[in-house]
């Protein structure tokens, strides 16, 4: 803690604010400041005006911290992520991706190993009678995962486990436990057991998996079923422009940078849904849904003389007061309703038929009806609720009862048409209510407008993606489409060619005119090539006056042709400028992204040659790469 108070002061002085991440270490302390420690770096290095501090803490601490307010940016698993947001206020602002491309993206589970010797340990039911080590009560890979597993293979972990015991971080503890005969078995989170492999560890090879699953285009070996990979969250009260800075940075880290290598990712992503971790705790009635203890019966034996003379006087009070407590519980219930009035998000009330007993303003006013309209109808005939991605309405028709809750679970997003046709982004938290003597309410709904919050990270992820002036692809996005469209070559499914597009004069442009004139130039051009390209190529801006494309199920042939009329539609005719006629030409390299191409740099050197001999011919033309310009790169 010194360490961290000299920090805040030197950040102070410098008149830096001072950003704490909280990490979960899962694996040790040393191990998370290692991964993470880059990350902290780089963020410092590209927000400005802020300085991040890291600090490794367990799951105990780690909720301690979130609830003192000490950490600004959160890091941890799903589980915890989920108790955190709804105690906490939380928001995630993006989610974890794994190293490998082309995998299951942004998902993880849990492993079940015992020793290799132990053939008679191979589904998950054989562990009945078995001594079995987790990491912690609380740890979502390191046992909720496991423990539903269990219960779903027909095994109650009270009574049919020979014992249950919890190693803490590291992980790999119950590793040593099971090889050294400790206990039978050990499970922790996926990825685990990879990581040793990679650094060569010998335990590996001593250990088998315990009831394994085969999960196409997932890496690892896994005995449950996946979950969403640990998001980054930040606090609800963070400032706007900063956490906009913080996620621009996140999101523009992709595999290839020194950061996610340290970190073993594959960079972020826009948030995953939660919903499959909320369903796994209510399963299990942990975390958010676990019961709260209540030790009545021992505080009743400490204060049993104090208790009757309490209870005998509050009888004789009990008489004089009724009325008044009558007076003041309908005066709360006034309170009660006034305080829902005000709130700014729609609170919907539904008796134990599925009928609806109260709308607060702000759900009239998504409903466009009056107080007395609403009561008694059924949801579905006030709220016009669809599925996201589809036009499917999100709850049948007259939905009452199991069917509501069935098609709303307890949080989820849809769409709201409203009459007019004006549509919104809601997302729906369904409470169910134990009955109260005098209460027909049984279930709370609490509609809040996400609409603005869904842009905003839509348009991040667009920045993060897209060329600032063109609107076209920027070259690591194009990169990506670059890959995914040589492996479908590679994988003989379609064929496509790469267009390397490179103006001729544009300097002079430039020189002569200024910059914006260039600026306006280089987006006609990104017009043009829109319109001599299908939907489904890919358009890119690659530097300050080369273009690219991706023609997709193309051969070099039809690149070529399509070359020469990229070519014919720059220099037929001046461009028109801001009441200038600009001329100006391209030369195209193109190369068929076949099974001879060894990679994205090999490809793009090829094109490159190809349009250098397009351009040395007396440029205006079209280059076709031979095989001898594509070679493998070799170097750093």
């Amino acid at each position: 803690m010194p360490a961290l108070a000299e920090a805040a002061s030197e950040s102070a002085a410098s008149g830096e604010e001072r950003l704490v991440l909280g990490v979960l270490a899962h694996r040790g302390q040393e191990a998370a400041r290692n991964q993470w420690g880059p990350f902290v770096e780089y963020l410092t290095e590209q927000v400005e005006g802020a300085r991040f501090e890291l600090e490794a803490v367990d799951n105990d601490d780690l909720q301690a911290a979130v609830s003192e307010g000490r950490f600004d940016l959160i890091l941890t698993n799903s589980g915890s992520y989920v108790m955190l947001e709804q105690r906490h206020g939380i928001s995630r602002i993006a989610t974890m991706q794994p190293m490998q491309v082309g995998r299951d993206e942004d998902r993880f589970g849990a492993v079940v190993v015992a020793r290799a010797d132990r053939d008679d340990l191979v589904e998950l039911r054989d562990l009945r009678g078995q001594r079995l080590s987790a990491v912690h009560p609380d740890a979502f890979g390191g046992w909720w995962m496991t423990w539903r597993e269990l219960q779903a293979a027909g095994l109650d972990v009270e009574r049919d486990l020979g014992a249950l015991v919890f190693t803490g971080f590291p992980v790999s503890r119950g590793l040593d436990w099971v090889i050294e005969g400790e206990v039978d078995a050990a499970t922790f989170r996926t990825g685990i057991l990879e990581d040793l492999a990679a650094r060569g560890d010998p335990r590996v090879d001593q250990v088998r998996v315990v009831g394994e699953r085969a999960i196409p285009a997932f890496s690892h070996r896994s005995s449950t079923r996946l979950y969403p990979e640990w998001p980054l969250a930040m606090r609800g009260d963070l400032d706007t422009e900063l956490a906009h800075a913080i996620l621009l940075a996140t999101l523009a880290l992709d595999a290839q940078h020194p950061v996610s290598r340290a970190a073993g990712i594959g960079g972020w992503a826009a948030p995953r849904s939660y919903e499959d971790v909320h369903a796994l705790m209510h399963e299990l009635g942990v975390g958010l849904y676990a019961p709260q203890p209540f030790e009545i019966l021992a505080w009743l034996r400490a204060h049993l003389v104090w208790l009757v003379s309490a209870l005998a006087l509050l009888a004789v009070l009990a008489l004089l007061y009724v009325s008044r407590v009558h007076a003041r519980v309908r005066r709360s219930g006034r309170n009660l309703e006034r305080s829902m009035d005000a709130m700014p998000d729609a609170v919907v009330t539904l008796d134990a038929h599925g009928g609806i007993s109260y709308m607060n303003p702000a759900a009239r006013e998504l409903a466009g009806l009056t107080r007395d309209q609403v009561l008694g109808c059924s949801l579905d005939q006030l709220l016009d609720l669809r599925e996201l991605g589809s036009d499917q309405p999100l709850l049948p028709a007259g939905a009452r009862g199991e069917g509501l809750e069935q098609a709303l679970g307890d949080r989820r997003e849809a769409r709201l048409v409203r009459r007019g046709g004006h549509e919104l982004i809601v997302r729906i938290a369904r409470t169910g209510l134990d009955p109260v003597l005098g209460s027909s309410v049984r279930t709370v709904l609490v509609v809040t407008d996400v609409s603005e919050e869904r842009k905003l990270v839509d348009r991040l992820v667009h920045e993060a993606s897209h060329d600032g002036l063109t609107g076209l692809l920027n070259r690591r996005a194009f990169e990506r489409e670059l890959e995914i469209a040589m492996h479908a070559a590679r994988e003989n499914r379609a064929v496509s060619s790469l267009l390397l597009v490179d103006l001729d004069y544009f300097k002079d442009v430039n020189d002569r005119h200024g910059h914006r004139v260039g600026d306006e130039l280089l987006r006609q051009v990104a017009h043009v090539l829109r319109q001599l390209t299908r939907g489904h190529d890919a358009v890119a801006r690659i530097g300050g006056d080369e273009f690219a494309i991706i023609a997709r199920d193309s051969n070099a042939e039809y690149a070529r042709i399509l070359g020469q009329r990229i070519c014919s539609a720059l220099a037929d005719r001046p461009l028109q400028v801001e009441a200038r006629d600009v001329t100006i030409g391209a030369s195209v390299g193109v190369v068929e992204l076949g099974a001879d191409v060894p990679g994205v740099d090999e490809a793009f050197v090829a094109a490159d040659r190809a349009c250098y001999q397009a351009k040395h011919r007396g440029r205006g033309q079209v280059g076709i790469a031979r095989k001898s310009d594509i070679h493998p790169i070799t170097g750093a």
